[in-house]
């Protein structure tokens, strides 16, 4: 604040009356702001989130979410929205020109303890569509054509000012979270270092087309004698595009096309050349570098990164879009109980601690998965992009055993442990058990020898007595589990043991929880 000038100073000093309700400002609205924006709006948190666009996104971009997102957006009530939208049961249908090759699906790795045992292809432009409703019935709307100009932040607030097309404003407000991308203007305003290498050599074109003479029932794979991979085209169940994907090359002085119509249609003849098939319309198109960087912090004083802004990776598994979303679903429940007095302000360094490991470890999976293709490739073979999915890759095993939020007090090795995901399970009246979990509150669940009810009262802890078919899903016999408003196991205790209920409940939950 005090590094600005008069003029500024003035403005926010004006303005600070008006402005001072404002709690949390939102830089950039993809899937990673909008999952935040709608978990501190379902909280009551006031928040703005803007993106310098000034027109909604309409390219596919990114085009799934795994199963563990899928539990997200169940949590945000938009889950089924989306499944609908998209397609769940793949089928990759790969040629060699005019020869078909063979069909195959993509795999689904069945488990007792979820309820979305696979994912859900969708592109982004409608996950974000989804979203921005959602959102927008919690009184919140994306402020478009607004761009972060600077910021600067003090021991209580941060003071960022905005270009809108309005004009100027000054902002104030408690926390600033940067979703701006790859390219992120927070990042590099905070001076965060992101290290990691952007692969020159390795270029793709990826588009959005309209395709005539093609049945949408499949992922079009079509190889090639030297490419390996050839060209690639993925239809959309709520759309009439198709996501073109396929390799560049630059030409003999190594420069790169722009891609559109025209190029599309001779890759397209030269790599697939199946005849009465013809590409169309063009909405969007772009060129694609592999990156594969990470932020070496996701948090400097009162302002925070997420999503692609701390982290970008390989497109191979699809966990990008993903992992930004499990960073705001993090982020947010933290964000509230520090705001409304509830947790202490440490609770917000825990951000880091958990994700960040989340962060490295997906950029490892994403660039296995990125050598396996390219070695297939450079075999002659199709990159195996059939076989890119892993169980890993589904997020589901994804744990923060290691973080101070877990507490596991129960000497067992075996079963679920604290830090795990919250198993899921279908109960005897058709819900989940995941529905328990679904809100802004802590739960507590007992296992039938986990000791009598307490009685939790209100909208901030609900009690759950586990039904004997779904104990084998626990690991164990008996016991006590809290979990977070995220899903994870907070707290693992011995039966009987309510003092460590309430010791740790009493931690992000700072008035009487009983009553």
């Amino acid at each position: 604040y005090t590094k600005i000038g008069c003029q500024e100073r003035f403005l926010i000093e004006r303005s600070f009356d008006y402005i001072c309700s404002m709690q949390i400002l939102i830089i950039g609205a993809g899937p990673t702001g909008l999952v935040l924006a709608c978990e501190l709006a379902r909280r009551k948190v006031p928040v703005r989130i803007i993106d310098r666009a000034p027109e909604y996104p309409i390219g596919s971009r990114a085009k799934g979410l795994t199963p563990r997102s899928l539990e997200v957006m169940a949590d945000l009530g938009v889950a089924e929205e989306l499944v609908a939208a998209g397609s769940r049961d793949v089928i990759f249908r790969r040629y060699n020109r005019n020869e078909w090759l063979g069909d195959s699906r993509a795999p689904v790795f069945a488990r007792p303890d979820a309820r979305y045992v696979s994912g859900v292809l969708v592109p982004q432009w409608k996950v974000e569509e989804v979203l921005r409703r959602k959102l927008l019935s919690w009184g919140v709307e994306v402020e478009r054509g607004t761009e972060l100009i600077d910021f600067s932040q003090g021991e209580d607030r941060v003071v960022a000012r905005l270009v809108t097309p309005a004009g100027e404003e000054a902002v104030n407000c408690a926390y600033l979270v940067g979703c701006d991308g790859g390219k992120s203007k927070v990042r590099k305003t905070l001076g965060i270092r992101f290290e990691g290498e952007t692969h020159e050599e390795e270029r793709a074109f990826i588009g959005d087309v309209e395709v005539a003479g093609l049945a949408p029932d499949a992922w079009y794979i079509w190889m090639h004698p030297t490419l390996g991979f050839g060209i690639g085209l993925c239809p959309f169940a709520c759309s009439k595009s198709w996501q073109l994907q396929t390799m560049a090359q630059a030409d003999a002085d190594g420069q790169f096309s722009e891609p559109g119509l025209a190029m599309f249609r001779l890759l397209f003849a030269e790599r697939a050349g199946l005849e009465g098939v013809t590409l169309e319309k063009v909405t969007w198109a772009t060129v694609y570098r592999v990156n594969v960087r990470m932020a070496n912090r996701f948090r400097s004083g009162r302002v925070f990164i997420a999503g692609d802004a701390a982290h970008v990776h390989s497109i191979a598994g699809g966990l990008g879009m993903n992992t930004g979303i499990q960073d705001a679903y993090n982020l947010g429940w933290k964000l509230a109980h520090v705001l409304s007095g509830e947790a202490a302000a440490p609770l917000l360094d825990t951000y880091e601690e958990e994700r960040l490991p989340i962060a490295a470890w997906t950029l490892n999976i994403s660039s296995e998965r990125h050598r396996m293709v390219a070695d297939a490739i450079k075999k002659g073979g199709d990159g195996g992009l059939h076989t890119v999915a892993t169980k890993d890759t589904t997020q589901l095993n994804l744990n923060y055993r290691y973080s101070g939020l877990s507490s596991q007090l129960r000497d067992d090795p075996t079963g679920v442990q604290a830090g795990d995901r919250a198993p899921d399970g279908l109960l005897p009246d058709g819900s989940w058990l995941s529905d328990v979990y679904r809100g802004t509150h802590f739960s507590v669940i007992r296992l039938p020898a986990g000791g009598s009810a307490k009685g939790f009262g209100g909208d901030r802890v609900r009690e759950f007595l586990l039904p004997d078919g779904l104990v084998p899903l626990f690991g164990r016999v008996g016991g006590i589990y809290v979990v977070r408003p995220d899903g994870y196991i907070g707290l693992v205790a011995d039966a009987g043991d309510e003092a460590a209920v309430d010791g740790y409940l009493r931690l992000y939950l700072s008035h009487e929880i009983t009553g």
